[in-house]
């Protein structure tokens, strides 16, 4: 996001020219016309030109928290800078110091840093939901042996099936929230039922969930997994409200499979 042309034109030959690897570059003129790209398009690293202050790097936090920001600036003023640090910037350069090596060098350290941010936040949640899982709980080897332990050990066949319907859906539910298929009740309802005729509990839908996350974690780009971790716990907790009225009107949706 940059209004000066030559400096535009000079940061797009740094990136597009010479011996590193070179970028594709996208242009704004406005914070505005920034944040409405940013609302359709994927970047993987954002250049903004700072004037004063670090209030538009906080707008494009809200905006894109998974994109890393440097701040380019022609003031050498550290105040400034480290304001914009902050404000949730990864790095900050100055104009009349910019190289081209600096430059590519920023840019490759603000996205290892920002994925490796991800990637333990991701690590972290993952942990949280086996912590919660069946494993941290007690059951009696007598219900184990009888089939009315956590579904992963008395029916792990089922249990497995059902991760990949759970996983399915909890896609389909994100992206519901994105001109895309409409929210999956039904099939949601659907799986709720085979849970329930197995006797499934609030703890086996935490089962489903962490091997749901898992099983995107080795399957999906990282930045798709963490949408999924974030806006995934709303889905855990409708299933498992369906689930409370499975045991307590009965959804028989199991006919009409999943």
């Amino acid at each position: 996001m940059e209004q000066n042309p030559a400096d535009l034109e000079l940061v797009r030959e740094y990136l597009t020219t010479g011996p590193l690897e070179p970028f594709d570059v996208v242009q704004a003129s406005r914070v505005e016309d920034g944040l409405a790209m940013l609302d359709t398009e994927t970047f993987d690293c954002l250049l903004l030109h700072l004037q004063r202050s670090g209030d538009s790097v906080a707008s494009i936090r809200r905006a894109a928290a998974s994109v890393p920001v440097i701040i380019l600036t022609g003031f050498e003023d550290e105040a400034i800078a480290l304001e914009a640090i902050a404000a949730g910037a990864q790095d900050y350069l100055f104009k009349n110091d910019l190289t081209s090596r600096t430059l590519h060098r920023s840019i490759g350290y603000a996205i290892s840093r920002k994925r490796e941010a991800e990637l333990r936040t991701l690590n972290e949640t993952l942990e949280r939901f086996r912590v919660l899982a069946s494993e941290g709980s007690s059951t009696s080897v007598t219900a184990r042996a009888m089939g009315v332990g956590p579904m992963k050990t008395s029916a792990p066949e089922v249990f497995d099936d059902c991760v990949g319907s759970y996983a399915r859906l909890l896609q389909r539910y994100i992206m519901a929230s994105l001109p895309a298929p409409s929210h999956p009740r039904e099939a949601m309802e659907r799986l709720v039922t085979r849970l329930g005729d197995f006797g499934a509990g609030p703890k086996d839908i935490i089962d489903l969930h962490a091997a749901a996350l898992e099983e995107t974690a080795m399957t999906n780009k990282q930045k798709e997994t963490s949408m999924m971790v974030v806006e995934g716990r709303l889905f855990a907790l409708e299933m498992m409200g369906l689930l409370v009225n499975y045991y307590r009107i009965g959804h028989r949706r199991l006919s009409w499979g999943i």
